[in-house]
């Protein structure tokens, strides 16, 4: 009972940023904004967490940095794939 307590705790801590980073979920257009100041790295979770979500076009998209932030989750997606096959192949 504590362990499924502590991971609910555990789940709704992790969540709460990410539920954080959406501004304002706007009916008219029927999308989510983001703030002014952008944060790829925090789009990119908030996307993840909710797929099939739409984003309403920002006024000043951070293109390069939604693109190095992708780069980055690939990167280590990779990464983390090649040592799980590295891991499974050494049994």
């Amino acid at each position: 009972m504590k362990r499924l307590a502590f991971l609910s705790f555990t789940i709704a801590t992790l969540i709460a940023p990410i539920q954080v980073q959406a501004q304002q979920y706007d009916p008219a257009r029927n999308c989510v904004r983001f703030p002014q100041e952008p944060d790829p790295e925090a789009e990119i979770r908030y996307l993840n967490s909710h797929p099939n979500t739409p984003v309403c076009p920002s006024p000043n998209p951070d293109l390069q940095g939604q693109a190095d932030a992708l780069q980055r989750g690939a990167l280590e997606h990779a990464i983390a794939n090649q040592r799980l096959m590295d891991a499974m192949s050494r049994r």
